[in-house]
């Protein structure tokens, strides 16, 4: 008879420990890891929904102003709104697979320093290994992100970026199921990607090279940002903050 074990990965461990390391040698910016190949994609045919699953967030980042019931119903609103099915614990339970979508946020606030993050999203569910037929919970698709971003901007920053790598989750998922009639896939580009793009774009107009034009936040274009913000008098933080937009033109 095949046993069922569940394991957890170490992914948010790294993560953290990475997070850390960068904020405490300075380093600006944010980092991203994916699982996202094909083979990650092809594990996601089948899986008929997925209950979300939030791990419990630290005390700094609930006073930060982040809850676990945000997060949520962010998060569930966003599946629905792509069509995917979301389960209760108790429909998780007798789904094959017994899917859900792990979200785990982590930060780190200094007092005279950025704020540290780690963002981890992935999809589990329970698999026969090979070499025993023995079940276990593993992660098949997954992504996440580091970095740091000033206090004033944690938020606003956390919660998007989440939606980001939910979005990210979304289009791989719809990518392998036929899309249900009327719904519509989620853009490519939320609407942080398309305002770094617009960032990017206009720094490169004024003289100061961001890098590839992505829409993500790379360390170029957070270092052409501070440059940027040196030369306008602006507070040199590299951030999206309001200042910096108005002097690029932008809102």
């Amino acid at each position: 008879m095949a046993t069922y074990t569940h394991t957890t990965t170490r992914v948010c461990r790294v993560l953290v420990g990475l997070a850390v390391l960068w904020g405490s040698i300075g380093l600006a910016g944010i980092g991203c890891w994916a699982g996202d190949s094909e083979t990650a994609r092809a594990t996601l045919r089948g899986v008929e929904g997925v209950q979300v699953v939030i791990e419990d967030l630290g005390p700094e980042v609930e006073r930060a102003g982040l809850t676990k019931q945000q997060f949520q119903t962010d998060v569930e609103l966003r599946l629905r709104k792509a069509g995917i099915r979301v389960l209760t614990k108790e429909e998780r339970l007798r789904t094959p697979g017994y899917p859900y979508l792990y979200i785990n946020v982590n930060t780190m606030l200094h007092s005279d320093r950025p704020a540290v993050f780690s963002i981890e999203v992935e999809l589990r569910q329970v698999a026969s290994l090979e070499t025993d037929s023995s079940l276990a919970t593993v992660s098949t698709w997954g992504n996440g992100s580091i970095g740091n971003v000033g206090r004033l901007q944690l938020v606003d920053f956390i919660r998007s970026s989440v939606r980001d790598r939910v979005d990210d989750f979304i289009n791989a998922y719809l990518s392998v199921h036929p899309r249900p009639a009327g719904i519509t896939a989620p853009s490519s580009a939320s609407p942080r990607r398309d305002l770094i793009r617009q960032v990017q774009e206009r720094l490169q107009t004024v003289g100061y090279n961001p890098g590839t034009i992505d829409g993500a936040m790379g360390p170029q274009t957070q270092q052409a940002l501070r440059w940027f913000q040196n030369a306008q008098g602006i507070r040199s933080t590299g951030d999206l903050d309001e200042p910096t937009l108005n002097a690029l033109g932008i809102r």
